[in-house]
């Protein structure tokens, strides 16, 4: 199991597992190897629910931040719903749209700019600066 958790695939191996019926607990959690930003299996009721292994989110003080680079269209759109942005979806596919951006734009002007042309409102505008991250 070790082998497996150090190339990733520890939690893959207990989905099989469980699946198969080769594991008689109803629930089962196994944690990622210290490589991996998250990754959790759980295994409850015979169904198993794998939290994708994923670098483009964390934890922030006021919600969850998520990689303006790295993030899918449909965790910016979470994110920027979580956080109260109207339009959401067509928000995503513009941050999505400008990347990449850059460690040297700490103000995020140049998203600031493209997203001007679409008049965006400054209070929706500013929810999304507050939950990006590079």
């Amino acid at each position: 199991m070790r082998i497996l958790q150090s190339l990733g695939l520890g939690a893959i191996a207990v989905v099989a597992l469980a699946a198969c019926g080769g594991s008689n607990k109803t629930a089962a959690t196994v944690a990622a190897s210290p490589t991996t930003a998250s990754s959790a299996t759980t295994v409850a009721s015979g169904v198993a629910t794998t939290a994708s292994t994923t670098r483009s989110t964390t934890a922030g003080a006021t919600g969850t931040k998520v990689n303006a680079n790295s993030a899918t269209r449909a965790e910016l759109q979470a994110a920027f719903e979580a956080a109260g942005v109207t339009n959401a979806a067509q928000w995503a596919r513009e941050v999505e749209e400008y990347r990449p951006y850059t460690a040297d734009d700490p103000t995020w002007g140049r998203l600031r700019k493209e997203l001007a042309k679409y008049n965006i409102a400054s209070d929706v505008l500013e929810k999304i600066i507050a939950t990006l991250a590079l």
